[in-house]
Parts: structure tokens; sequence; C-alpha cells
């Protein structure tokens, strides 16, 4: 379990040694912990740990907004969220973002938040999984360890895991309360890289946009994950206008040439 002493340590060691040791990264991490009540961590609606943990950490992530949610089961079953997470610091530089599963305070309130607990630069983090799990971004439900290779990177299509019921409809509620398409796309893009999809399933997704812009670039960046790309075309369906239908179309016909 983290420390409040291992935290205000790293604090005081940031303060005095930053410009000696510090290097930039590549990539950020976000790690979420609790004293006491375990949870299932998500990330922009993709569970990663399948049990409930006390610590988890999500390394290898890149230059976008993330969103995370923690479901703490039993009595009182309660999920919390919190948005617009970025894994940068003023500076530009890629952090560990450490957050902590805990009560509101300075209210009587008993109702629970994530809150911010820490901003760490990546290379002077001395938090590992031994006290939790840790899985590298696009990879849900394989633990790591910290000390693997951060560049793992995205694993091939044939171990990608389909996308869950659950997962889809965690995404469509965070979509649910942006009132722009780009707003939305920003919280689905990541997905189409994490997981496979079935046709119907993409067509549920850009339903979920306004306008024939959102959806095409939608149906675009789907496409590589895809499980039954012999249907793609039906998609066509979603579009109010002829020459977006005949856009993703040519795509379709390019993507099957490079094969």
């Amino acid at each position: 379990m983290l420390k409040y002493t291992l935290v205000f340590f790293l604090v005081q060691l940031i303060g005095i040694n930053l410009q000696a040791q510090y290097r930039p990264s590549n990539m950020g991490r976000i790690t979420v912990v609790s004293d006491s009540q375990p949870f299932i961590l998500s990330l922009n609606g993709v569970t990663y740990n399948d049990r409930p943990e006390l610590q988890v950490t999500i390394d290898g992530l890149s230059d976008q907004l993330y969103a995370i949610s923690t479901l703490i089961s039993g009595r009182g079953q309660r999920e919390m969220e919190r948005r617009q997470i970025t894994v940068r610091n003023e500076n530009g530089d890629f952090v560990e973002m450490i957050f902590k599963v805990g009560s509101q305070r300075n209210t009587r309130s008993r109702s629970q938040l994530i809150n911010l607990f820490a901003q760490i630069p990546i290379d002077m983090s001395l938090v590992d999984n031994g006290n939790g799990v840790a899985y590298a971004y696009g990879a849900p439900g394989r633990p790591i360890h910290l000390g693997d290779n951060p560049d793992m990177g995205i694993p091939p299509i044939n171990s990608i895991t389909p996308i869950t019921r659950t997962e889809l409809d965690r995404l469509f509620s965070l979509m649910n309360r942006e009132p722009f398409d780009d707003a939305k796309f920003k919280i689905i893009n990541p997905i189409f890289s994490e997981t496979t999809l079935r046709v119907e399933q993409i067509s549920e997704i850009m339903k979920r946009f306004q306008w024939d812009d959102g959806k095409l670039k939608v149906a675009k960046a789907a496409y590589g994950n895809c499980s039954d790309k012999r249907n793609y075309s039906t998609l066509t369906g979603n579009f109010t206008f002829l020459g977006n239908k005949n856009d993703l179309l040519d795509f379709i016909e390019k993507q099957q040439r490079m094969r």
C-alpha cells in the first residue's frame, strides 16, 4: 500500500534534487491507491484489473486526456470517476499522476472521491507494483512489472481482447456528457487500438455522433481492429450525405488493397 510517508519523501526529494536527477520520460503513468477498500480500475471505459486491488498502475500513457473510474464492490457498491486527466506537468514533461480513493474533506458528507495525491516526475518515481498490480496501456488483464520495457506498446491484434458490453456502456456514459463531437471522439478514440470491435458495435458508436464528419472519423479509426471487416460497408447507412458514404467505401477499398 502506498504510504503517506513515501509520498512526503518523494516530494522532498523532488524539491532538493530535481535539477540534478530529473530526465524527462516519453511516457506517463497513472496510479490509483486505496487504504482499505479494494477496487476495480477502468481507464477511458476499459477495465484493467479483473479482481479488486488496493493499488493499480497503468503505464505507458501518451499525450491525450484520460478518464478513470473505480468500482468498489460489496455492501453499498460505489463507482467514482475523475475526468480530463493529463499525464504532463506544467513544463510539458510526462509524470506519474497518483490518485487516492478517499472521503470528501471538510464536509459532513460521506461521499467518496478520487483525489489527486501526488504528481511525480517519471524518472524519480519510486512507486512499484509490489503492493498492487500494474498494466501496460492498451493491455488490460495482463499484469506487468514496472521494470519491464515501458515502450512495449499495443499487443498484436490476435491478442487484443474484445470490448465488453459493460466497457462499451461506460464509454457511452462518458460520451453522453460531452456536447461536441470532437470531445466525444477524444474519449472513444483510444479504444480502437486497445480492443477488437464488431461492425455492429462500431455502428453503435457512430450513432453517438451528431455530424457525418465525426461518424467518418470513427469508422476510419475503428477499421484496423474490427473483427468482421467483410461487413464494414454496411456502416455507410449511418451517414446522411452521399459524399461521406463514398469516402468510407473508398477508404475500405484502399485498406483492402494494402493487405
